[in-house]
């Protein structure tokens, strides 16, 4: 547990001194020219291979008012369509642009271009069915399982062989990488958008990369939320699977836990959202059919768009084998239905691959405990010292040194002694 909490305080800490001293930043970009190259981008989440140009790339004129030369984004709202106002930058490059020192050294106008030909699809974003709900989406492949003579109703003895832990299939897996704000130019993903939550998602796109004021999850220890499951760095896709005849369980996280159930043959009876929904499921043969709903809304974060509380999915998990006929896997199919975020269902599609089975025996999932001593000072990420008040010393019994602080001054108290494993090692 230590080991993992500290990797996260390692990982937070160089993040939020960049975050702190902009200057540093500005005046250690290494600017590509315009038209040559891929930039090294020194720092952050190492993107080295991030498309960087000065200037517009050959062939692209700029707008006389972008992102960087904006002082009120919400006035520009018949240029969010032109990708040309975010410099050709996919929101992760955005959300990075000061953490890989793409800033420049006048910043935020010396912000850097990005690749303006990198796109993916929205037709390969959007649902290919033709469902408006996920309740008549669920019901239709439910009325599809009940005319075969189903739904399939497994045992103990016969419940598939799915346990185990589980990665994302990187070679196979590219149908979900717009949920990462990687492939995509901005307007793409803004076009998949109703217009308020458009508008929410450039609010997010200019005080990430304009003001270096980053809100994350992690950064604050906030729940994931549940479309996070699907993001690249929650590492919600490598999970530990727990199968039962009544419920199918997924465990994974890196900064929060995701505990997500599938509860086989029930009804949805929550009445308050919850973080990851509620999920009921069938199954279908030897495929696991699941809708969840009663979602809390929130965010991606890292220049991606808000999700309602109107938030919904089907989603369906099917064996992959290999030549042998050997289970070695999932594919897995999300459909998103958000009707006051989206302006129509939204699609994606994961490979895992079953990493180890329940007989390895050193294979463990440790539960996270999220700690954070980062801050908002002055709108922007802080990590604190002791000097702070604010700040908590997890591992020194914070709830001790509260009394001793404020209840306990000037007490006389007992002479202290070494801790007793501390004396074992002069034994």
């Amino acid at each position: 547990m230590r080991a993992r909490l500290f990797f996260l305080f390692a990982f937070a800490v160089p993040i939020a001194l960049i975050w702190m001293s902009p200057s540093k930043a500005r005046g250690q970009q290494p600017q590509g020219k315009q038209g040559q190259g891929k930039q090294g981008g020194g720092g952050g989440f190492g993107r080295g291979g991030t498309p960087t140009f000065a200037g517009p790339p050959p062939g692209m004129q700029a707008l006389p008012l972008d992102l960087f030369s904006s002082k009120n984004f919400y006035k520009d709202q018949k240029l969010w369509s032109d990708q040309r106002y975010f410099r050709c930058n996919t929101p992760r490059q955005l959300t990075d642009i000061w953490t890989s020192r793409r800033i420049g050294d006048k910043p935020p106008g010396s912000a850097s271009w990005s690749d303006c030909s990198v796109d993916y699809p929205r037709e390969k974003i959007v649902s290919p069915y033709p469902y408006k709900t996920a309740k008549e989406h669920y019901q239709a492949m439910l009325a599809a399982a009940k005319a075969k003579g189903g739904p399939t109703v497994y045992t103990k003895a016969t419940t598939p062989d799915w346990d185990g832990y589980y990665a994302r299939d990187q070679q196979a897996d590219h149908g979900a990488e717009w949920i990462w704000g990687t492939v995509n130019q901005v307007p793409t993903i803004l076009s998949l958008l109703t217009p308020e939550y458009q508008k929410r998602m450039v609010q997010i796109n200019y005080h990430e990369a304009v003001d270096n004021a980053p809100q994350w999850e992690a950064s604050f220890c906030y729940p994931e939320g549940f479309m996070r499951w699907w993001a690249q760095a929650s590492q919600g896709g490598n999970f530990q699977l727990t199968m039962t005849p009544w419920q199918v369980q997924f465990l994974s996280g890196i900064a929060a836990n995701f505990l997500r159930q599938v509860l086989i043959g029930k009804e949805h009876v929550q009445k308050v959202p919850q973080w990851y929904g509620e999920t009921v499921g069938f199954w279908d043969g030897t495929t696991l059919v699941s809708w969840t709903a009663n979602v809390q809304g929130w965010t991606l974060s890292h220049s991606m768009f808000e999700f309602s509380d109107k938030m919904e999915t089907v989603e369906t998990y099917k064996p992959v084998v290999d030549a042998s006929g050997k289970f070695v896997g999932l594919d897995h199919e999300a459909v998103f239905y958000d009707p006051e975020a989206f302006v129509q269902p939204l699609h994606a599609t994961y490979r895992f691959v079953r990493r180890q089975t329940v007989d390895n025996p050193n294979q463990r999932y440790t539960y996270i405990e999220c700690l954070s001593n980062l801050r908002n000072t002055d709108g922007r990420p802080t990590q604190l010292t002791k000097a702070d008040p604010r700040y908590i010393d997890y591992y020194g019994r914070p709830w001790a040194q509260n009394w001793e602080k404020y209840f306990e001054v000037g007490w006389e108290r007992p002479q202290e002694s070494l801790p007793q494993d501390i004396l074992d090692l002069f034994k």
